[in-house]
């Protein structure tokens, strides 16, 4: 359906439905069990990280990945939650709860409604695109941030010591440090042999559902032992049964201070969502509709909400896993989340003897993926000031808390903006040996032309850059080895122009022609000369300035005013001459006399 004028949202589920072949169906049940064998441990565990009731991992991934198949256009990508939505909704919700774990479960449910209502509102509000301003340095910095601060808040549980929720890594090592002689061995050494196998089937069996192995068998030998007669903790005991409807009722004032949150979590999880859908899409040469993809994540969160899940994005490891298991249509989606549902009818009282240690592995070794060195590294190597931004993000997060990092991290991004702007890249341009005009910094190996300095300015000229504009002129005046007689902007890449910089030019073209230099202008864009035209003084100022379409144009009339100029001087000097001829005359004419 058409809504808004071009905003095209529509339910592709049906269309799926009516091309659907058979040949699908077995790799579609196939993806879906797969997906659903990951899932299950993971939605435990990060229900777990954000402080409620393990089920509600559950019902979020089930009731998630339903509407989001009926939404999303795209055939992998899977929603649910992950480790950087919890690890945020505990920050947010945490703190309001203080120990209530009804308050936290309402919390978290109206903070998934919250994020679903600003996703949608988004969409027809057409502001999707200040996604784009969390850059990717920024993202990788932000997760690997948040994998140190959720690998640090899972230590009490793998020590067995009791401790407050904590969103900095400082106050989980001082928790832990503090209670060195309350350490339970028992706990802390079943922790130590669940990472090692964790690590071993994740190194060498890269495709084998690890979480799943960790959860079924840490459970089944917690029953074995009695580990809870060793005070070693354990869930306890789950609601059993498929998840109702149910809008929570909580304090306006707490409703106030989830907003916040509810924005900073939208555009975080849709930055992930649409990042993950543009990837496995590029990989089978299909399109992406970001409108299209928001609007989903906007249904799944309200959806989540509505029956008592966790804020939910879209998860790239479960995604790669719907990939790689030859997933066919969103169809597989929606068996994955059949298969949970019979998981919370069936089984979900087995579940009560998992120990928490366990489960803290499994986010443990859920999170590590979010440590992307490799592309960090390419980064650093390449876009130097985007590494450190990535790397002050991740000290940032991982020191002041989630949100305060976030919140440092954009800060940071929009100085760095600031900065590029104010100080672009520039260019003093010269001649090659065949003649073309390029960056005397760069290969091929050019030459100035004596007399004429040509430079580019590669960036919009507004009021944080126009001084700097000004003064690189000045200083390539200053500091030419041969006297300028004529300054030649390109100005090709001026895409923006502002009132400050149309002050600074009319005031640069004076100062030039008083030291009689010729402000020259080449490649204008008609857009900007439309501009200039509506100012009567700089439109005055730069009429009297040599305009040129190309730059060869402008290089041959240099030439041919410098050949003028010389032929008046020479013109001159014989003129000089023959009155000095004249005059000597005169005087030997005199003395003879």
């Amino acid at each position: 359906m058409n809504m808004f004028g071009s905003i095209q949202i529509s339910a592709p589920i049906f269309h799926t439905i009516k091309t659907y072949q058979k040949v699908f169906l077995r790799r579609d049940i196939v993806a879906g069990l797969t997906v659903a064998a990951v899932a299950i441990p993971q939605a435990m565990a990060y229900a777990q990280l954000a402080g409620v009731n393990l089920t509600a991992g559950l019902y979020a991934t089930m009731v998630a990945m339903l509407a989001f198949a009926v939404i999303s256009a795209s055939r992998y990508v899977i929603m649910g939650p992950d480790a950087a939505m919890a690890a945020l909704a505990g920050s947010a919700v945490l703190p309001l709860a203080a120990g209530d774990q009804n308050k936290a479960i309402a919390l978290v449910a109206v903070l998934s409604i919250f994020i679903g209502i600003a996703s949608v509102g988004a969409v027809f509000a057409r502001v999707s695109f200040l996604a784009d301003f969390l850059s990717r340095p920024i993202l990788l910095g932000y997760m690997a941030g948040l994998a140190v601060v959720v690998i640090a808040s899972q230590l009490p549980k793998l020590f067995g010591i009791s401790a407050p929720p904590s969103s900095n890594i400082l106050g989980v090592l001082g928790t832990v440090l503090g209670n060195v002689s309350d350490i339970n061995w028992y706990t802390f050494f079943i922790a130590v042999c669940t990472l090692c196998i964790g690590f071993v089937f994740t190194k060498w069996f890269k495709k084998f559902p690890v979480s799943l192995l960790l959860l079924v068998v840490g459970t089944f030998i917690s029953w074995l032992f009695a580990f809870s007669t060793y005070d070693v903790a354990v869930v306890g005991i789950l609601p059993s049964g498929l998840p109702v409807p149910n809008i929570p009722a909580i304090s306006p004032a707490d409703l106030q201070n989830l907003v916040i949150p509810a924005i900073a979590m939208m555009l975080i999880a849709y930055a992930n969502t649409i990042a993950t859908a543009r990837t496995f899409a590029q990989k089978k040469r299909t399109r992406v509709n970001p409108d299209q993809e928001l609007m989903g994540l906007g249904v799944s969160n309200i959806a989540s909400g509505i029956w008592g899940g966790l804020p939910v994005s879209g998860s790239g490891v479960r995604t790669a896993v719907n990939y790689q298991a030859g997933a066919k249509t969103q169809i597989a989606q929606i068996f994955a989340a059949v298969t949970i549902g019979l998981v919370l009818v069936l089984f979900s009282s087995s579940l009560q003897y998992l120990p928490l240690a366990v489960l803290g592995v499994i986010i443990i070794i859920a999170v590590l993926p979010l440590f992307n060195y490799k592309e960090l590294k390419s980064i650093w190597y390449a876009w130097r000031s985007e590494a450190v931004l990535a790397v002050i993000t991740m000290i940032g997060v991982a020191i002041l808390g989630v949100y305060q990092g976030l919140l440092l991290a954009l800060f940071l991004a929009i100085l760095n903006i600031i900065r590029k702007s104010a100080f672009p890249n520039d260019a003093v341009l010269g001649l090659t040996a065949s003649g073309s005009v390029r960056d005397m910094h760069r290969p091929p190996k050019t030459h100035e032309i004596p007399g004429l300095k040509i430079y580019r300015f590669d960036a919009p000229l507004y009021f944080g850059n126009a001084n700097q504009f000004r003064r690189r002129v000045l200083q390539l005046i200053r500091e030419s080895d041969a006297t300028v007689k004529w300054f030649l902007w390109d100005a090709e890449t001026i895409t923006g122009f502002d009132s400050t910089s149309g002050q600074m030019l009319l005031e640069l073209i004076k100062e030039l022609k008083a030291r009689n230099i010729t402000f020259a202008i080449s490649r204008m864009k008609g857009s900007i000369r439309t501009i200039v035209h509506h100012t009567d003084q700089l439109d005055r100022a730069l009429q009297r300035s040599p305009h040129f379409v190309s730059m060869g144009e402008a290089i041959a009339a240099f030439e041919q005013s410098q050949k003028i100029s010389e032929q008046k001087q020479d013109k001159y000097k014989d003129d000089s001459l023959d009155k000095s001829v004249v005059s000597s005359k005169k005087i030997m004419s005199k003395s003879v006399k």
